[in-house]
């Protein structure tokens, strides 16, 4: 065997198989507060779209932008969280960005807006803490961001933890990217996913798990 074939193979047989858990890095995997696996010919209850486009094919959950809409494409499930860890598989397609965050719990923050995001582009990645729409100084911060490739076409898998202050984002085949802050540990009423992309551009979701974090 050539080496770089070599090389090649004990470097995707080091990555987790397709459908095959993270592990998280701040704790452990508690009790398990969902599994979506998107199997049925409708989009499930509790998936509610706030903006875009939402629809199952193929046993995938496709979310898109409507330029109608004149907002990024946006919907939420709600599920009482504090420190979780999240995971997902996504295919990103041709859209331009997608998000995975939260919104702090109404009575926790005087702020208005969202906590923090993982942002997948397809040429990088980043943990941002969002502003605070109420403040106009207030600013978007990047608190981590990596310049990678996401190819089209390949499925990845994300995992996003957070625990006290401290966030850990994963995806299969890249360097984790960290943050901190200290809002990022109030409580959460649930996992909020945007998504930018022309019409009839959509991000395939699918085996969306949900764990306390331990």
């Amino acid at each position: 065997m050539k080496i770089t074939s070599f090389l090649f193979a004990f470097a995707a047989a080091a990555l987790p198989a397709l459908g095959a858990d993270l592990e998280p890095t701040l704790g452990n995997k508690g009790k398990l507060l969902l599994e979506e696996t998107f199997s049925g010919p409708e989009v499930p209850k509790g998936w509610n779209a706030n903006t875009g486009s939402l629809r199952i094919v193929e046993g995938q959950l496709h979310a898109g932008e409507k330029s109608s809409d004149k907002h990024i494409g946006a919907f939420r499930y709600r599920l009482p969280l504090q420190d979780c860890a999240v995971q997902m598989e996504f295919k990103l397609g041709t859209m331009r960005v997608i998000n995975l965050g939260y919104d702090p719990a109404p009575g926790e923050l005087k702020k208005k807006g969202h906590l923090f995001s993982v942002v997948v582009t397809p040429k990088s990645w980043s943990l941002i803490e969002h502003n605070d729409k109420s403040n106009p100084a207030s600013k978007t911060k990047t608190h981590a961001t990596a310049k990678t490739d996401f190819a089209p076409d390949t499925t990845y898998t994300l995992l996003l933890e957070c625990k006290g202050n401290d966030v850990v984002a994963h995806v299969t085949g890249k360097e984790s990217l960290k943050a901190s802050a200290p809002d990022f540990g109030v409580k959460k009423p649930g996992l909020v996913f945007r998504m930018g992309g022309k019409d009839g551009e959509e991000v395939a979701l699918d085996n969306v798990k949900v764990w306390a974090l331990e």
